[in-house]
Parts: C-alpha cells; sequence; structure tokens
C-alpha cells in the first residue's frame, strides 16, 4: 500500500505541479492580454482622435473651400464691375473723337492728316484753331498698296467741337 500512496503522490504532485504550471501560464497570458487590451485601448484612442483631427481638418477645409468660392465670385464681380468702368472711361474718352474714311494718302503721309482735318472744317464751314485738336492720325499699319486708305482719327480737345464737325456733316448731306 505504501506504494500506491507513493505513486498516488507523485502523481498528485505531478497533477498539482501541472496546476500551478498552467496557473503560471495563465497569468502569463492575462498579462500579456492585458498589455494587448491597453495597445489596443491606447490605439483606439489614436485613431479616435485622429478621426476627431480628420472631422475637423475636414471642417475646415470645407470652410477654405466656401471662402475661395467667395472670393472667386467678388473676383470676379469686381473684374466685371472694372471691365465695365474701364469700357465707359473708354467710351467717355472716345467722345472726342471722329473717324474719316476714304482720304489718300501721300508717300510722306507726315503732315497731310491735319491739313485734311483743316480742308474738311473749311468744307462744313467750322472754324478750327489749331489749339483745338488734341491728335489726329491714321489708324493701323501702313499698307503697300494705296487701294483701301487707312482711316484717319482726330480728337479734339473739346466735345462740343467735335460735335459741331457731326452736326455740319449731316446738316451738309442732307441740305
Amino acid at each position: 500500500m505504501g506504494k500506491i500512496k507513493l505513486k498516488r503522490r507523485k502523481k498528485f504532485n505531478q497533477i498539482w505541479q501541472g496546476i500551478i504550471n498552467l496557473k503560471e501560464t495563465m497569468l502569463i497570458q492575462n498579462e500579456k492580454l492585458d498589455k494587448l487590451t491597453n495597445i489596443t485601448q491606447n490605439l483606439e484612442n489614436k485613431v479616435n482622435e485622429i478621426q476627431k483631427k480628420m472631422v475637423e481638418y475636414e471642417n475646415k477645409l470645407n470652410q477654405l473651400e466656401e471662402k475661395k468660392e467667395q472670393l472667386r465670385d467678388e473676383m470676379v464681380q469686381k473684374t466685371n464691375l472694372l471691365a465695365f468702368q474701364l469700357d465707359r472711361q473708354e467710351q467717355y474718352i472716345r467722345r472726342e473723337n471722329i473717324l474719316i474714311y476714304g482720304v489718300e494718302e501721300d508717300k510722306e503721309d507726315n503732315n497731310d492728316r491735319e491739313k485734311v482735318l483743316f480742308k474738311i472744317a473749311d468744307e462744313l464751314e467750322i472754324d478750327l484753331e489749331d489749339n483745338e485738336i488734341r491728335r489726329v492720325h491714321r489708324l493701323g499699319q501702313k499698307r503697300r498698296n494705296n487701294e483701301n486708305p487707312r482711316p484717319i482719327i482726330a480728337r479734339f480737345v473739346s466735345y462740343k467741337k467735335r460735335n459741331e464737325f457731326l452736326t455740319n456733316k449731316r446738316e451738309m448731306k442732307h441740305g
């Protein structure tokens, strides 16, 4: 009986040692599981932080996109306004101009433009002084063939003098 007890005792000690080893292994595994759980929780927290930042950045990006569109719209409006104002200004400046077509060009064509303007003024019975003319010149590049002479543009110092030319021209045509 002593041998059986000894065998049982040995067997019991082996089982007990197995339980202790199993318990230690479980403790080690639980520690590893706790570490993994902590790491997972930290990763989840970091992912949540990143997601929050992404939402913030998306909101900021949307705000910037809206601001960009708003600025673009404002720029388009201002550009259109400036173009309109520039057009009006150019029209206002051109209101002192007249274009004269069909006047043959001399080969030299140095002073003939003003002479032509004074000749037309005489034909229209308009008193024209040198100081009433701001500038007279032909438009465009000189052409080799004189078939279609370039128009002459004359700018007067006053709108009144320009209108006098146009009014007398109409009266001369109809009268």
